[in-house]
């Protein structure tokens, strides 16, 4: 969310326009606005809007499917709406999924010492 300096709410930083001003801080709690509709929906609709490519992608726990500014190209489905940086999140969350995940092993509390 964003909070501009005159008190109004905005649902993202990358989207401080009309279409998206959620109210102002000087009209009620800002509680009211991080739970207001259409906050959920502009939440919501992160979700809803992703391709089929991206629902089923093995990094998508990681990235879910990035920021929606960034959907402006098009799958190899021909598909619109593909994360611009959709390569470079796969080879980046590939690459370090094996060091994480020894890492993660080796927090495990039964690998801890006692």
């Amino acid at each position: 969310m964003a909070l501009e300096h005159n008190g109004d709410v905005y649902s993202c930083d990358h989207f401080v326009e009309p279409g998206h001003l959620l109210g102002s801080i000087g009209d009620g709690h800002l509680l009211e606005l991080v739970d207001s509709p259409r906050q959920r929906k502009f939440g919501q609709d992160k979700h809803d809007t992703l391709s089929r490519h991206c629902l089923e992608c093995d990094v998508r726990f990681a990235c879910h499917g990035g920021c929606p500014k960034d959907r402006f190209d098009t799958t190899p489905d021909g598909e619109p709406g593909l994360n611009h940086l959709c390569a470079g999140f796969k080879a980046f969350f590939h690459h370090v999924d094996r060091p994480m995940r020894t890492m993660a092993a080796l927090l495990r509390p039964s690998s801890l010492p006692r």
